[in-house]
């Protein structure tokens, strides 16, 4: 594994904390701005961020009880680092084209940059 370049949120963003896990209650983290690292293992591409467990989401208490916050993203008091998912070479490509990507587009969250 090596560390290729810098991922950088520029918008506060809201990410599961398995990247992997595609169920409707997975537990979600509020990553903050910041300047992340971007990795290269093999030939999947993915970087590290870290933040803070979102109670938002439905948020089990135990014995069968969730907790709902009705608006926006509530970050708890835990903070977690995680992995994004893992990106082959054309997911990557296809990634960095969209909006969120295009330095100067309305709509960039995303700053990439390769050493």
């Amino acid at each position: 594994m090596e560390k290729i370049g810098t991922f950088e949120i520029l918008k506060d963003r809201v990410y599961k904390l398995d990247a992997e896990c595609h169920c409707l209650t997975a537990t979600t983290v509020v990553v903050r701005t910041g300047v992340y690292p971007l990795y290269r293992d093999g030939i999947a591409i993915f970087w590290t961020m870290t933040g803070k467990l979102d109670m938002s989401a439905p948020w089990r208490m135990g014995d069968g009880m969730f907790s709902m916050n009705p608006g926006g993203t509530l970050p708890s008091d835990i903070e977690v680092q995680f992995p994004s998912r893992r990106f082959g070479p054309d997911e990557w490509a296809d990634l960095l084209t969209e909006d969120t990507f295009v330095e100067g587009h309305p709509d960039q969250r995303i700053r990439v940059s390769m050493m």
